[in-house]
């Protein structure tokens, strides 16, 4: 008698389910083998395939958004020569004091570029120190460096021999005696995670001419985030097709158990027997009854 009322129950659910126009037309047309099908069909597989690559793309990008970091970091450097023993410059990276312009899980590589003249002055200076610290938000020091420089050499001949094969130009102001000393500061600097590096300050040690610095933090690509960035065409396609195969896999699954269900539930529709009226019902207390009566007329008919 249980199994009965929950059998009734679970047809009287599918049968309000059915009702709604949507779901009661998706077993046809998911099943149907008309030509309204078929181009149903051919649009719902367009729009999930259209889906899919889009979804793809935006996952890949996010992904790469977060994992790949920032190449370049450029930052002027002003030197302040404050005394013939004290050339320095503070370089500040980031505006806001709680800002990380650095990745803790990459590799950077810091250098500073000096547009300095070719003159005597430079040339006798010989070697001097650039010293750098990289400091955090409250002025901690977060990396110390220290390197030795020096312009490269030329003897006067090989200097006048330019001067003379240059000198057109040089007169004309096409071309400068200048050149650009550039120097490996870190190759091998990590930012840390609850002390993040906020400002540099950069120190010579001998008063140097210089025109223009610039200060660059470079990532060290290596592994994965080499690929992703380098190239970045094939590994971005090879991502999205793989992330694309899964997804249409996953909708092959979910299409198949839609299917199966959609047909069960138009199978047992069209099987499941109408409900008796009440003039149908006949109850078992009623059946016995019946019989007795008949019996006590016949009874009173025969005496």
């Amino acid at each position: 008698m249980t199994q009965h009322h929950h059998s009734h129950g679970h047809q009287s659910l599918q049968r309000q389910i059915q009702s709604i126009p949507l779901v009661s037309r998706l077993p046809t047309w998911v099943s149907a083998r008309s030509g309204a099908s078929l181009a149903i069909r051919v649009t719902l597989a367009t729009a999930a395939l259209a889906t899919v690559l889009v979804s793809s793309a935006v996952l890949y990008g996010m992904f790469y958004k977060l994992y790949v970091p920032k190449l370049l970091h450029e930052a002027s450097v002003y030197l302040q020569y404050t005394s013939a023993t004290n050339t320095s410059a503070y370089i500040g990276f980031v505006k806001k004091p709680n800002y990380r312009f650095l990745s803790t899980s990459q590799a950077y590589t810091v250098t500073l570029d000096l547009h300095v003249p070719t003159s005597e002055y430079n040339e006798k200076l010989g070697n001097f120190m650039i010293s750098l610290d990289m400091l955090d938000a409250k002025a901690g020091l977060v990396y110390h460096a220290a390197r030795a420089a020096i312009l490269p050499y030329r003897s006067t001949a090989v200097r006048h021999l330019r001067t003379a094969v240059r000198a057109i130009p040089l007169a004309l102001g096409l071309l400068e005696e200048t050149m650009v000393l550039r120097v490996e500061l870190a190759n091998d600097l990590y930012d840390r995670m609850y002390s993040p590096i906020v400002a540099a300050r950069l120190a010579l040690s001998q008063p140097l001419q210089v025109y223009s610095a610039t200060l660059t933090v470079a990532a060290r690509f290596d592994g994965l985030r080499y690929w992703m960035y380098y190239w970045r065409t094939p590994v971005a396609s090879l991502f999205i097709s793989i992330a694309a195969m899964w997804q249409i896999v996953l909708m092959g699954v979910a299409w198949s158990v839609l299917e199966a269900y959609t047909s069960r539930s138009t199978t047992s529709t069209q099987h499941t027997p109408a409900a008796p009226t009440p003039h149908q019902i006949t109850t078992d207390a009623d059946a016995p009854a019946t019989f007795a009566m008949d019996d006590h007329s016949g009874g009173d008919k025969t005496d």
